[in-house]
């Protein structure tokens, strides 16, 4: 990663996290690729589900009408979201 060469995506499926709310969201035909270290998450494709983006002040959120789906914070200019894989 970072010198341009592409990676092969070895699957699609679900990933659960929970928020920073405590409720477990569901992301359905997430990519995985091996050789990405951190999980990332297109905001353009949830944008393109229905979701509305807005930053401001250092904080990322994602809202579907008036409900907070996702929040994220800017650190280091890469925005982490407020929430964690759920396992098991």
């Amino acid at each position: 990663m970072g010198d341009d060469r592409p990676c092969n995506m070895e699957g699609i499926g679900t990933v659960q996290i929970k928020m920073f709310d405590k409720m477990v969201r569901v992301l359905k035909e997430v990519r995985y690729v091996p050789q990405v270290k951190k999980n990332l998450i297109s905001v353009g494709a949830l944008e393109a589900l229905g979701h509305a983006v807005s930053v401001r002040d250092g904080v990322l959120k994602i809202t579907r009408g008036s409900m907070v789906v996702m929040k994220g914070v800017r650190c280091n200019n890469l925005y982490y979201l407020m929430g964690s894989t759920v396992t098991g």
